[in-house]
């Protein structure tokens, strides 16, 4: 549990301060790293708020191509390959935590010189990849007695340890992720093989359950160990963000990592479905057949401009509402021209009059309502716009802007065709018809201001 403890306010019987404690679960933050192999896939996970990021040999081979496995292979010398592009394109470009990829096949045998050059090249932690656990276990062996396997990544770790770097140790057993713990080292990953999936994806060689139960058993092993070892999976069968889930339905872990199921798979379908995409609009433009180019022609007609598929669905609905009788609500977004609208129900009126009510900021003083419906009494009789026989239609603009009180009368006044002069008691029948423009509707929910009847007449909304 966590524990927050605060003082209280002053007793207010003996003036003395008491102290209060509240208990809250303690939320355990989940690590999402990122193998990578360019600038450009460093920045990416960046803005992704990735925790850290790998700068290793695997992750240039994906960017140049190759798979990853060719990390394992005797094509590029691993710590040269990693030089190149890990300080200029991957350190210099982010600011969180990148860990450099450290190998123990190269000339440089002294763990001590691998750990020191990390340090001094300002990386926060560095990382056993190429390491020999990918290898079969009898190449592991033969490794291991020529002081190039597991135990000699270890040490190497241990020294940058010692050196203020950050560790993150591959593993794919138990034996191996007792030399991790055993050495305090700060991230030990459990690595399930090459990643399946995609273009060079391996066959994976265990399901999603087979490995959570790896992950279970291991994970309480390692930290009866080392409690405060971070435990972190990678690779094999976890493809996407659900078979990650699946695991975590099933076993405890503190993160994730991701190479090829972040670097290279999104960019191979990403890429493919994008050019698809490209040759398909440059193949063919939409073809209108004739109802449509006569709702396009009308549009344009008005002063409209614009030919989407979301276009011509409005201005088909528009055209239609705007010909029939009903009082209509038109939300939309802030500046949009709404000129072309206006003119779609004024074409319909056969030269009857329109006024236009712009409420303002607030009707507080009830001047819109007058204009709406008129004012009799002690002052002198004015006919209101809802019952002049001369006005054919009137645009209120802002309807949530008029007074609570006056929403409640044009509404009774709409649903019931007819409505009393303020001031007076003769009952006026509803001369113009009513067409409300208003905003958008935050998740579909029509303002406060607004009155629940009036906001049931909607009948079109605008597309920017």
């Amino acid at each position: 549990m966590c524990v927050d403890i605060g003082l209280t306010d002053e007793c207010s019987t003996c003036g003395s301060g008491s102290w209060s404690v509240t208990l809250r679960p303690m939320t355990k933050p989940f690590l999402v790293g990122v193998a990578v192999g360019s600038g450009l896939t460093a920045r990416s996970a960046a803005q992704g708020q990735a925790d850290f990021l790998l700068a290793i040999n695997a992750g240039r081979f994906r960017a140049m191509g190759a798979p990853s496995v060719a990390g394992m292979l005797p094509i590029h010398d691993a710590t040269e390959l990693t030089d190149g592009f890990a300080a200029a394109e991957v350190l210099n470009q982010t600011d969180i935590p990148v860990f450099l990829g450290v190998n123990v096949f190269g000339a440089e045998k002294s763990p001590q010189a691998i750990a020191r050059y990390a340090a001094e090249q300002g990386f926060q932690g560095i990382v056993n990849f190429p390491s020999s656990m990918h290898y079969t276990a009898s190449m592991q062996r033969i490794l291991e007695r020529a002081g190039r396997g597991i135990a000699a990544e270890v040490a190497v770790l241990a020294e940058g340890a010692k050196l203020g770097l950050q560790s993150i140790f591959y593993c794919a057993n138990r034996t191996q992720a007792r030399l991790g713990a055993d050495a305090k080292l700060d991230m030990i990953l459990l690595n399930f093989g090459w990643n399946s999936g995609g273009s060079m994806g391996h066959e994976p060689r265990e399901s999603i359950e087979e490995i959570a139960v790896r992950t279970r058993e291991l994970g309480r092993y390692v930290k009866k160990i080392h409690p405060r070892v971070k435990f972190l999976l990678e690779g094999g069968p976890i493809v996407t963000a659900d078979d990650l889930s699946r695991v975590a339905a099933l076993a405890e872990f503190d993160g994730y990592i991701g190479g090829s199921t972040i670097e290279r798979l999104p960019i191979e379908s990403a890429v493919s479905d994008l050019i698809s995409s490209y040759r398909s609009a440059g193949r063919s433009r939409p073809k209108r057949d004739g109802p449509d180019r006569k709702v396009l022609r009308w549009a344009h007609g008005l002063g409209a401009a614009g030919t989407s598929q979301e276009f011509l669905t409005f201005a088909r609905r528009l055209e239609k509402i705007s010909a029939s009788s009903a009082h209509v609500m038109i939300r939309h977004e802030a500046g949009a021209d709404l000129t072309w609208v206006q003119q779609a129900f004024e074409t319909t009126l056969q030269g009857a009059g329109v006024q236009i009510t712009r409420p303002g900021v607030e009707d507080r003083f009830g001047a819109a309502g007058r204009l709406i419906f008129g004012q009799s009494g002690d002052a002198p009789a004015r006919s209101g716009a809802l019952g002049d026989p001369s006005c054919g239609l009137l645009t209120i603009h802002g309807p949530e802007l008029l007074s609570p009180r006056s929403q409640r009368r044009l509404s009774r006044a709409l649903t019931d065709g007819r409505f009393t002069m303020p001031g007076s008691r003769k009952r006026l029948t509803v001369q113009p018809r009513c067409l409300f423009f208003g905003p958008i509707w935050a998740d579909g929910e029509p303002p406060d201001k607004l009155d629940q009847s009036i906001a049931e007449m909607v009948g079109l909304h605008i597309l920017d």
